[in-house]
């Protein structure tokens, strides 16, 4: 009978699924969530409606619920067939993105009109303003919540083993089942979550804080 250890390559690999699965999510979640948050902020009602409704229904929605229809509606419903991967990927993109909205419209809002006015004044297009003067110091409101928004998309990623997708939480049932049951595995298991999870923390905290120093270095230039 193989012990544990002779599974460890299949747990790891499993590991790498997990984290490719969130990451590409959290990807299309932010630039799905950007560009909710500029409808949102449009002068155009009908794009601010359009941003206002899909933002509120994916966050009200149970991400399962959302799950089985890319998996099990679309297909009917659009006449596609999407892998498990693929709407895995298109049910946690979903949720980011209604999720990132509301963190990018904070942090562009977090700016005062009257460095928007100063920028408008000075000659720079929108495009500019927003990747020079806004983009900047919104990404000090953005991270924070961002991180902690990909953390919560790594965890939903193991619902993805209720439509056959064999990930991390998968792959360590699978195992617990050859193996004659015992909870070892997933004690493994929820411990790669933790340290993931933890380094991911520890990540965003450090890149905040030197996002801060920056900050407060152009500042500090600003005024000399």
């Amino acid at each position: 009978m193989y012990s544990l250890m002779d599974y460890m390559p299949s747990v790891f690999r499993a590991l790498g699924l997990t984290i490719w699965l969130s990451w590409l999510s959290l990807i299309i979640g932010a630039f799905g969530g950007l560009l909710l948050a500029l409808m949102r902020t449009s002068n155009v009602r009908v794009l601010r409606l359009i941003a206002l409704l899909y933002t509120e229904f994916f966050r009200s929605v149970p991400i399962l619920i959302v799950l089985f229809f890319f998996f099990y509606g679309a297909p009917l419903a659009f006449d596609i067939n999407l892998s498990a991967f693929a709407a895995a990927t298109a049910a946690l993109s979903a949720h980011a993105s209604a999720l990132m909205s509301e963190v990018i419209r904070a942090g562009i809002e977090s700016v005062g009109r009257g460095q928007w006015e100063a920028a408008h004044s000075s000659g720079l297009t929108n495009a500019q303003v927003m990747r020079h003067v806004v983009g900047p110091q919104a990404m000090q409101v953005i991270l924070p919540p961002s991180v902690n928004i990909y953390i919560m998309i790594l965890k939903e990623s193991s619902i993805a083993s209720i439509i056959g997708y064999v990930e991390l939480t998968a792959t360590g049932l699978l195992i617990r089942e050859a193996h004659g049951g015992g909870f070892a595995i997933l004690g493994i298991v929820a411990l790669l979550y933790f340290i993931v999870c933890y380094a991911i923390s520890l990540a965003g905290g450090l890149l905040e804080r030197r996002m801060k120093v920056s900050g407060t270095g152009l500042q500090m230039d600003g005024l000399t």
